[in-house]
């Protein structure tokens, strides 16, 4: 419990150092709440909490993501992360991912509201491999 408490206030401290110019919140089917540092540059950081599960076993995923040009309507970002249960302990990974997320903006001039649709596949450890889908809407708290 220690370790999570260490890694916890470290994540916290360097999310609060990304996060000056923008968060973003997602909320995805299934349950799944996200976290992002800002998107108008070329990297950013997620934090994903899977919310179906016990707290003992409950699912975190961190990814860092590659954002490419953003267009009019949409933006296409590719990452790569971890899926672990800190909960259970630091040193059991449940899986590598590596999730291709596309942003619709459905409004052309407001861009703080996004339909993001999100394709994964996961690279378990135990299991093999699976893809997981989400979908979700995600508002960012810029200043644009």
């Amino acid at each position: 419990m220690k370790k999570f408490k260490i890694v916890f206030l470290i994540t916290f401290f360097f999310t609060g150092l990304q996060s000056y110019s923008q968060i973003a919140v997602t909320g995805f089917t299934n349950y799944v709440v996200g976290m992002s540092t800002s998107k108008n540059k070329t990297l950013n950081f997620e934090l994903k909490v899977f919310a179906y599960n016990y707290v003992d076993e409950l699912p975190i995923e961190t990814n860092v993501f590659y954002n490419f040009e953003t267009k009019e309507y949409h933006r296409f970002s590719i990452g790569l992360g971890i899926n672990l249960s800190p909960f259970r302990g630091f040193d059991e990974i449940n899986s590598l991912v590596i999730p291709a997320s596309l942003e619709i903006f459905p409004i052309k001039d407001f861009k703080k509201i996004a339909i993001v649709l999100e394709v994964t596949p996961e690279l378990r450890i135990e299991d093999g491999a699976v893809l997981r889908s989400l979908i979700g809407i995600r508002y960012s708290f810029d200043k644009k």
